[in-house]
């Protein structure tokens, strides 16, 4: 491990590398992606270039086939931009968003019980109080 790497994780917590751990793994996921799609696709139109226009004649069959290609390539290219998106643009995951949203509810929450216990421990210092003084 090099210099500065160590300096770089001993400056970060253990969660907060945890977490670029994650974020790198998901883009060098999306670019093993990328790279199939790129590949695939090339593959794909040089044949239809080269080996399907010329062999189908018939026209029918030769759209049939363009209409496939174009339209498997266009869904992929929408899979890929939101794998993008989520690999680069979004990188807080949607359960770590929930989760934090869970976390500051439960704050708020456990601050609700205690000014309700903080209330009810001064009810009882009243109740108490107007005892001794009876």
């Amino acid at each position: 491990m090099s210099e500065e790497a160590k300096n770089i994780s001993e400056t970060v917590s253990a969660e907060e590398e945890a977490r670029m751990i994650n974020v790198s793994k998901n883009r060098v996921v999306f670019k093993v992606h990328f790279s199939v799609f790129l590949v695939v696709n090339l593959i794909v139109w040089v044949l239809w270039f080269t080996l399907f226009n010329a062999i189908v004649t018939d026209p029918y069959i030769s759209r049939a086939i363009l209409k496939a290609f174009s339209c498997i390539t266009l869904v992929w290219i929408l899979i890929v931009i939101l794998h993008y998106l989520i690999a680069y643009k979004w990188n807080k995951t949607f359960v770590e968003k929930e989760l934090n949203k869970i976390k500051k509810q439960r704050v708020k929450q456990l601050a609700e019980i205690e000014k309700i216990k903080a209330k009810i421990a001064e009810a009882k210092q009243q109740q108490n109080n107007a005892e001794q003084n009876q």
